[in-house]
């Protein structure tokens, strides 16, 4: 028995040769043509920009428990109290002469009024409002707060951003 295989070269390909030969000569336009064909559908997108395959991000501390040892406007017991507080905004500002001194943002916060509340809730209820620790001219034990923030169970992150602002401004 001969073994099949290449023709030795200068001999003629056998009849088995030839015809594999000419299916794929046959076959080449056809390969190209579904490949191109398919490199040219566009994909449907579904909503994803095809750029990047990371999960959404999403809040973890969006309705979970959270705590301070001190709020601005509420003392130790609970009791409302009426602190006054200045905006650090590095300069003047233009607005009610009332509220300014030394041309500074100043307010009041107050837990009794719901205007001038920054409960520690704020800081995580997804809204423009904001918490505000107690100003420093009541006691300068406010000169550390601690915040507390309980997720209900454990989880592994890869990416924490947490924002520290100084004014409303300053966080998008």
């Amino acid at each position: 028995m001969m073994a099949s295989g290449p023709a030795p070269l200068g001999a003629a390909p056998s009849p088995a040769q030839r015809t594999q030969t000419r299916v794929a000569l046959l076959l080449w336009p056809l390969l190209v043509t579904c490949c191109n064909f398919a490199s040219a559908q566009e994909l449907p997108t579904n909503g994803v920009n095809g750029y990047s395959l990371h999960p959404p991000y999403f809040n973890l501390a969006e309705g979970t428990k959270i705590t301070a040892t001190a709020t601005c406007g509420e003392e130790d017991t609970g009791r409302t109290v009426h602190d006054l507080y200045c905006k650090l905004v590095g300069g003047p500002v233009s607005g009610d002469p009332s509220q300014t001194i030394q041309g500074q943002y100043c307010d009041i916060c107050s837990q009794g009024d719901s205007d001038r509340a920054h409960p520690i809730t704020n800081a995580i209820d997804g809204t423009e409002r904001w918490w505000q620790s107690p100003p420093l001219s009541r006691s300068t034990e406010y000169n550390e707060v601690n915040v507390t923030l309980d997720l209900g169970q454990e989880y592994q992150s890869v990416f924490r951003d947490f924002r520290i602002c100084w004014n409303s401004q300053a966080c998008p």
